[in-house]
């Protein structure tokens, strides 16, 4: 099972879940994704212990659309830095799947298959 399909089975369907341990542009923090959207950042190790999510164990978050920090109320579109150092995409609060072997070439950004799953 390759890194996307891992995480992609920690996430439950409801769409409400927690990436934690995430590097963002002023440290480490748990982000809360509700419905395609950040709706909130809190410290990391202060999202709720049996809470679903992802642990990123350090990994970067940061936005598609450029270096503007993360913040709440945000749509939950972001690149997002697995605990393998795999770089993915999620748009609205979903990891897109990629195929194993494609990548683009650049900070080891995966690149989507086309099938919007």
């Amino acid at each position: 099972m390759n890194a996307p399909t891992c995480c992609l089975a920690r996430i439950p369907a409801n769409g409400k879940f927690w990436l934690k341990n995430a590097r963002v542009h002023d440290g480490l923090c748990d982000i809360r994704i509700e419905n395609g959207r950040v709706r909130a950042l809190v410290p990391a190790g202060e999202s709720p212990c049996c809470a679903p999510g992802l642990d990123l164990d350090g990994g970067e978050v940061r936005r598609m659309d450029g270096d503007v920090p993360v913040m709440a109320g945000d749509p939950a579109d972001l690149l997002v830095t697995l605990c393998g150092g795999r770089t993915v995409p999620m748009r609205a609060g979903k990891l897109e799947t990629v195929t194993p072997q494609e990548t683009d070439g650049r900070r080891n950004v995966a690149v989507l298959d086309g099938s919007g799953r």
